[in-house]
């Protein structure tokens, strides 16, 4: 996954009314995809995102391995202010660390494709 940041963190000039008016409203939630298995020690979860589509900010409570399994461009806006481009390639795995203040994100698809990402979502 390559992440280019196209707005900072702390900066909300350039940012749409109705994505602030979601923020502010804060009802989070920690659905990061449809489980497809879970226990008490992970969950296996599964994002698919038609071109277009969004996922409305969520909380990551926990740390993840991703793999893609599809080629895609993703935007995911930060409650900070920071604004990054996604480009994600099929067949490739990146991890995801939570626990930090900046884990409260959306996430759009903004490829011609669906995308299809698969998650392991470790809870230890």
């Amino acid at each position: 996954m390559v992440i280019t940041e196209l707005n900072p963190k702390g900066n909300f000039d350039n940012w749409n009314k109705d994505k602030l008016k979601e923020i502010e409203e804060g009802n989070f939630s920690d659905d990061i995809g449809e489980i497809l298995f879970e226990n008490d020690e992970l969950a296996f979860r599964e994002i698919i995102l038609k071109p277009k589509e969004r996922l409305p900010f969520r909380i990551h409570k926990y740390d993840c391995s991703c793999t893609s399994f599809t080629d895609g461009l993703l935007l995911s806006r930060n409650i900070n202010g920071r604004i990054s481009l996604l480009r994600i390639e099929q067949k490739k795995c990146f991890y995801w660390t939570s626990g930090r203040d900046d884990m409260i994100h959306d996430l759009e698809n903004i490829s011609d494709n669906t995308v299809i990402i698969r998650i392991i979502e470790i809870r230890k």
